[in-house]
């Protein structure tokens, strides 16, 4: 009976084993899941409360009006940006694929339209200042520099023209 040495297949079937133990983590967990978003909206819509059914609907361009009557106009960032697939996942429990499915159902059927795509957050911010009726989503951004009390994960955010009011 011959004896056959399976350590160095077993050492090295332990090393890789390892290797994807610690690589497991960091691909299970997105690279930039520290950011928060925020909801915002144009100067005109202040009054308008946005729960999550009403975002939703929104987003899947359902609900083409606000409660006021004036048409809702919707601005997102492209489909692989990393916001955009965090915001439609925690904010409105969708999946970016779901989205751009029925958006472009919606055009192609000639029953709807699909959201404005934008290049960058700084166009989506100017944007929705300058639409009326307009919606979309960045970034959390630090007020300033004082100490405040923590703010929500989750915050809409009117966009003013001119100055800011606190």
């Amino acid at each position: 009976m011959s004896h056959t040495d399976h350590r160095p297949i077993l050492q090295r079937l332990r090393h890789l084993l390892v290797a994807l133990l610690l690589m497991v983590p960091t691909a299970a967990i997105p690279q930039d899941a520290t950011f928060a978003v925020q909801v915002i909206v144009s100067p005109s819509l202040a009054k308008v409360k946005l729960d999550r059914d009403l975002l939703r609907a929104v987003f899947t361009m359902r609900v083409r009006e606000w409660p006021d009557g004036s048409p809702i106009r919707v601005f997102v960032l492209p489909d692989d940006d990393p916001l955009s697939d965090q915001f439609y996942r925690e904010r409105l429990g969708m999946y970016s694929y779901v989205l751009r499915r029925a958006w472009d159902r919606m055009v192609f059927t000639g029953t709807g339209f699909a959201p404005t795509v934008v290049r960058s957050e700084d166009e989506m911010m100017e944007r929705v200042r300058a639409t009326p009726g307009a919606i979309g989503f960045v970034r959390k951004r630090e007020a300033s520099s004082q100490n405040r009390a923590a703010r929500p994960r989750w915050q809409t955010v009117l966009l003013m023209t001119g100055t800011a009011h606190e």
